[in-house]
């Protein structure tokens, strides 16, 4: 039996990208970005790559930390005007430690429709091979400043869940420091470029976390 995909409706799509492997991506989301009007993404030049694969030729428009304050009107105003929008970041899930919350939130303030479209994640994945325990709290990326980290960790180490970060590769080691402090008995999971050629899985107890630096590792990596 053929399936056939319902009309799209007028919302703003949220819609989850590959983390890596472009092939990670579902037919429903690559027929709404397809359809879209435009498509708002962190960097064009990131999800050209991923349109270009599939032939897809829409619009692309650049919504980013540095800009989304004034675009958001204009993106709200073209909602209203019945337009698709869809809303991605570079990779994964949008709007986690990603811009978009305030667009959304935008949206249902002015009684627009927000529709998810999901896919592939960063945190779920590397939560779903840690084998760790079934409740988790997602706390972000690790501050940048000393005194920032220390008032962050001394909060979060009182939760009781596995803690999932977002930290890139060449990070760890300046932050390795923090984690032995605070999590000296944890048990901890390294995801680095998950779906990628380099794809790495460590899991091993705090106290060996600093075997596991390498010098100018690139990458991102979940914890």
């Amino acid at each position: 039996m053929n399936y056939e995909f319902p009309k799209l409706e007028h919302s703003l799509y949220v819609i989850s990208t590959p983390i890596g492997n472009m092939q990670d991506i579902s037919n429903r989301s690559l027929k709404i970005l397809s359809e879209s009007d435009y498509i708002l993404c962190e960097d064009t030049r990131v999800t050209s790559k991923l349109l270009n694969f599939y032939n897809i030729k829409n619009k692309l428009v650049s919504y980013h930390i540095s800009n989304e304050k004034f675009k958001t009107k204009e993106i709200i105003d073209d909602l209203k005007c019945k337009k698709i929008i869809s809303l991605v970041s570079d990779a994964g899930t949008p709007t986690l430690s990603d811009p978009g919350k305030n667009l959304v939130t935008k949206c249902y303030e002015q009684g627009i429709k927000v529709t998810p479209v999901p896919g592939a994640s960063a945190i779920l994945s590397a939560v779903s091979v840690s084998g760790f325990v079934d409740n988790f709290y997602f706390c972000g990326f690790f501050p940048k400043k000393k005194n920032e980290i220390m008032n962050f960790l001394s909060k979060i180490k009182l939760i009781k869940a596995t803690l999932v970060f977002f930290m890139p590769a060449r990070d760890l080691g300046k932050n390795s420091e923090y984690l032995t402090k605070f999590f000296p008995c944890s048990i901890f999971l390294i995801a680095r470029e998950m779906t990628k050629v380099h794809e790495t899985y460590i899991r091993d107890t705090m106290t060996n976390i600093k075997k596991y630096i390498q010098n100018n590792v690139k990458g991102e990596m979940t914890l």
